[in-house]
C-alpha cells in the first residue's frame, strides 16, 4: 500500500493513494521543519572513486565501533 502522506516527491500535497484530491505531505514537512534530514544523494562508485586508507593511517572512532559490530554479529552467545 502507498503511503500519500509519507512521500518522497519534494512537494507539499502530493495525490491521494485512495479516493480524489490531495493530502499533505507530511515527510517533506518535517524535512523543511529539520526534524528529519535528507539522505544524501547516493552516487554509484567506480573502481576510480574506491580508495582505501593506508594500513597505518588512523581510524576513527566510529570505523573502530564498526568494526566491533560486524566482528560481534557472529559470534556464539
Amino acid at each position: 500500500m502507498r503511503l500519500s502522506f509519507w512521500s518522497d516527491e519534494g512537494r507539499w500535497f502530493v495525490p491521494r493513494a485512495f479516493g480524489l484530491g490531495y493530502s499533505l505531505n507530511l515527510k517533506y514537512l518535517a524535512k523543511r521543519l529539520g526534524w528529519i534530514k535528507s539522505a544524501p544523494e547516493e552516487t554509484p562508485e567506480t573502481e576510480h572513486d574506491r580508495t582505501e586508507p593506508p594500513a597505518d593511517a588512523p581510524r576513527t572512532r566510529e570505523e573502530r565501533l564498526r568494526e566491533r559490530i560486524e566482528s560481534s554479529k557472529y559470534e556464539d552467545g
